[in-house]
């Protein structure tokens, strides 16, 4: 064992802790970069929330709401809850889509509006999605961008059961 004083001991300790403190921030700027070039990778996919931000309430139609009650969801009329309810937010948050060039030509008269308050954000989110054969037309009025996503989407951040009135 090396003899140091006590002076000298404590000189040992703040070197360590700084050292380790430069191998988590060194480790964190690796990790964190390689997140941000695999984000830029695929430059056509667009988060339609994204996982960074929380939802906080999600209103659709004006006809149904949910909100967040700590970790859980709470959907007003209760159509829907539990496990299908976290299921269905969760797709909100984690879904993607492919960036189209130009704007798709459809009837945007049936159209399914949503609003998404974020935390942080002073708006809310608005979406406009419109359901074709082959996909779900996406569009995000705060970017002015249309959005595709797969059809099959369309039963996950909608599902039956929230517009099943008694």
């Amino acid at each position: 064992m090396i003899k140091l004083s006590k002076t000298g001991w404590n000189n040992v300790i703040i070197f360590v802790v700084m050292g380790f403190i430069l191998l988590i921030n060194f480790t964190n700027k690796k990790v964190n970069s390689l997140d941000a070039n695999a984000d830029t990778t695929d430059e056509h996919a667009v988060a339609i929330v994204g996982q960074q931000n929380i939802i906080l309430t999600l209103t659709i139609d004006n006809v149904i709401a949910i909100e967040r009650i700590g970790r859980t969801w709470r959907a007003t009329p209760a159509n829907i809850s539990g496990q299908a309810l976290e299921q269905m937010m969760m797709s909100w948050q984690q879904s993607d889509a492919e960036l189209l060039q130009q704007a798709p030509d459809i009837d945007r008269q049936f159209s399914l509006s949503a609003k998404l308050d974020i935390a942080g954000k002073t708006e809310p989110l608005a979406l406009n999605f419109y359901a074709t054969d082959q996909q779900l037309l996406v569009f995000k009025h705060e970017s002015n961008q249309w959005l595709a996503l797969p059809i099959a989407m369309y039963g996950q951040l909608f599902p039956q059961e929230i517009f099943v009135t008694d």
